[in-house]
């Protein structure tokens, strides 16, 4: 039994070939849902491929890379992806026969089990986490299937099975290297398109800010404090006082706004951190914000008793989780809830801020902190765009998960140190 190496070199190009095209192609996240279905589709061609390109080491006994693109189809399509993949394999498998079906679909139904339940911790891993996790999985699953289909159809394992095996195995390892790693690649490409994006619009708000938020705000000042004298007057009605208090009401809003400007417009990135405990952090700003919650009906449970420490200024990270907190009341408004919730590993310390308001669809979420966009009638945006900026000072990170009519979860990652 010969080692035919031009096959397995084409076997190997076959089944990359969809993924690079995809990549190629694609320039918006895979998680999308119309890239998802894009994305299934192409393991769908890659599964198809894989089979038409098998090498058949004896009458009905095939050797094919189907494992690597159900297992993508699993992490980067989802369990639904996942499934439907693993039946099309099933049914073409099937129509090609042979005496390795019954092995073959065994160990299929094993790791797409394994799969479902172990997906969810891939994307907390680093870039060399998920090439050796893939790596290790790939390799186990892909030496169990000969060494089963051996036991079940007793065959014994001679020397140059057993060499063609162990190339099959090393197939197995080196595509799904190469794809995760072009994949990752992808993600990261557009993670840093959003982030040059986001600080053009930063630089162009700061400048604005730096020009023009002093000259208002003194004039603002002035006007605010002779509208408080002429509220405290004796010869205007009371429904001119109501309507002073309005005027000063919007010179407030005014002003906070202009606050925002300016809070974008200095950079803090070079202010030394301090070690902060964010369970202490989170509860002052439960605190701070308990009465306005009360006002708009709305509880906040967060139930952590252990300390997580992150580096970073304690007045900017209260007003990060101020500001959440008040958009998650403002959402939940009428019998609502707040729940937080802080996970903490060795690398990173995660706070997630659910709401059950009126959450976001698609279109919303996409323009999630960007300035100028929001959903409130007098929002300008520059809140959520305020709270990115504190996140990436401190070296974390911002994501949203959004459901429309069931609510918003706001979830922040920061670099875990230890208490100094």
């Amino acid at each position: 039994m010969e080692i035919h190496y031009d096959n397995i070199l084409l076997q190997i190009l076959m089944v990359l070939f969809p993924f690079v095209l995809f990549l190629v192609l694609v320039k918006e996240k895979i998680h999308d849902v119309k890239n998802k279905i894009l994305f299934g589709v192409t393991c769908g061609i890659a599964v198809t491929l894989s089979l038409s390109f098998a090498i058949q080491i004896n009458e009905g006994k095939l050797i094919d890379l189907r494992l690597v693109p159900l297992y993508l189809a699993f992490i980067y399509g989802g369990n639904i992806t996942g499934i439907i993949i693993s039946l099309y394999y099933m049914i073409l498998r099937y129509f090609f026969g042979g005496v390795g079906i019954i092995p073959g679909f065994i160990i299929l139904l094993i790791a797409s089990s394994i799969l479902i339940k172990l997906k969810r911790h891939f994307f907390t891993f680093s870039l060399k986490e998920k090439l050796t996790y893939s790596s290790l999985f790939l390799g186990i699953f892909s030496a169990s299937t000969p060494i089963l289909g051996s036991l079940m159809l007793s065959e014994s394992l001679t020397f140059n099975k057993l060499i063609i095996y162990s190339f099959y195995i090393l197939e197995n390892i080196v595509l799904i290297w190469l794809v995760i790693y072009l994949i990752e690649a992808h993600i990261e490409k557009i993670n840093l398109s959003n982030e040059i994006l986001h600080a053009e619009k930063f630089n162009v708000i700061g400048q604005l800010a730096a020009s023009v938020a002093h000259e208002i705000r003194n004039p603002m000042t002035s006007v605010r404090g002779f509208l408080q004298i002429l509220q405290t007057s004796t010869r205007i009605s009371l429904s001119e006082k109501e309507y002073i208090k309005i005027c000063i009401e919007e010179v407030d809003r005014a002003n906070a706004i202009i606050a925002d400007y300016l809070a974008l417009g200095k950079n803090h990135s070079a202010e030394k951190g301090v070690s902060l405990d964010v369970t202490i952090e989170l509860k002052s700003a439960v605190r701070s914000i308990s009465s306005f919650a009360t006002l708009n009906n709305v509880k906040i449970d967060f139930q952590n008793k252990f300390p997580a420490h992150i580096k970073g200024n304690s007045s900017r990270l209260q007003q990060l989780f101020i500001n959440l907190l008040k958009n998650g009341i403002e959402a939940s408004s009428g019998n609502g809830m707040i729940v937080i919730q802080l996970e903490v590993n060795q690398k990173t310390v995660q706070i997630s801020i659910a709401d059950n308001g009126e959450g976001m669809s698609k279109e919303t979420l996409d323009r999630f902190g960007l300035p100028f966009y929001s959903t409130k009638e007098k929002g300008t945006g520059l809140g959520l765009m305020v709270c990115r900026r504190i996140t990436e000072e401190m070296g974390g990170r911002i994501d949203v998960s959004s459901t429309k009519g069931l609510g918003t979860i706001i979830y922040l990652t920061f670099p875990r140190v230890l208490r100094e």
